[in-house]
């Protein structure tokens, strides 16, 4: 009984060993702060300081993503585009928007919209 319960237990140690130097996977997007980020904007948006904090979270958030060689998260381009746009950087943010509809192309149909209201053009 002795001799089965030790080729149990030494094997099995030896699977818990190993999993825990298992590299867990990368994440696919940086979403760094943006959760409290856009919570704050939807709400105070129209305050000055919170719209330049936001764009510049979003900022920061594809300068990451970047550096880190991923994704940037779906909508993040599309995003940062209306900030910039409504801060009054219009052809910076005509950049942003086509940087979605290249990155994610199933955009395509709704960001060419959204260029057509903004700037009356493809």
């Amino acid at each position: 009984m002795k001799e089965a319960i030790k080729y149990l237990i030494v094997p099995t140690m030896g699977i818990f060993l190993l999993s825990g130097c298992v590299e867990q996977p990368k994440p696919l997007y940086n979403w760094g702060n943006y959760v409290a980020s856009t919570g704050e904007y939807t709400i105070k948006g129209h305050e000055k300081e919170v719209r330049e904090k936001h764009s510049a979270e979003l900022k920061n958030m594809i300068e990451e993503s970047q550096s880190k060689d991923m994704r940037v998260p779906p909508g993040i381009y599309a995003e940062y585009g209306q900030v910039l746009f409504e801060s009054g950087q219009s052809s910076e943010a005509k950049k942003y928007f086509l940087l979605e509809k290249n990155t994610y192309p199933e955009s395509t149909i709704f960001i060419d919209r959204v260029i057509k209201k903004l700037y009356g053009d493809n």
